[in-house]
């Protein structure tokens, strides 16, 4: 019986290929290992020392056991020399304040946080939607343009009573004078 032809590689050519591959694997462990030390001591690893890809700045970022200090404390509408802003607390199943009057027309800077664990920010019907996390203050403006009702729903599931997470908004005519 014939030998079968020869397609040039045996088993010290596949033994060398092996040995290229391990070694490239190796210096990318390697690698990632150093990338990831560096990140936790340079304090881009946000679970260390804040900060970090994605974290807001240090203004957004809040203790979320101590809201009582901050603006959080008495959540809601704010007149202020820039303009109307809005804090809202998101926590366990429920939204503070619970129903908020404003006006059509103006600018709203609405800063939303929670108090407890992750969960969602969506105004129906608008493209507002955002995920809220603990120590984290979302902050963005808004007009609405036009009266009536609009809800504001979690859509991160946050457990139980989740289905019950809702506040309103209730959008005033401007007063004529």
């Amino acid at each position: 019986m014939p030998a079968p032809p020869s397609s040039g590689l045996d088993h010290r050519t596949l033994e060398k290929y092996e040995s290229i591959w391990a070694g490239l694997s190796l210096v990318l462990v390697v690698l990632l290992f150093v990338g990831v030390l560096a990140s936790m001591i340079s304090g881009t690893f946000p679970l260390l020392r804040g900060g970090g890809h994605g974290a807001a700045p240090a203004s957004g970022r809040i203790d979320p056991t101590k809201l009582g200090v901050t603006a959080f404390a008495h959540p809601g509408l704010v007149r202020t020399d820039s303009g109307l802003e809005l804090y809202i607390v998101a926590r366990a199943f429920t939204f503070t304040p619970a129903v908020v009057r404003v006006p059509a027309g103006t600018p709203i800077t609405l800063h939303v946080t929670s108090a407890d664990v992750v969960h969602g920010f969506q105004v129906t019907g608008t493209t507002l939607n955002d995920e809220i996390l603990p120590g984290h203050v979302s902050s963005f403006t808004v007009t609405f343009r036009q009266s009536g009702e609009q809800h504001v729903i979690c859509n991160e599931y946050c457990g139980a009573g989740h289905q019950d997470m809702i506040t309103r908004f209730i959008v005033e005519a401007p007063k004529k004078e």
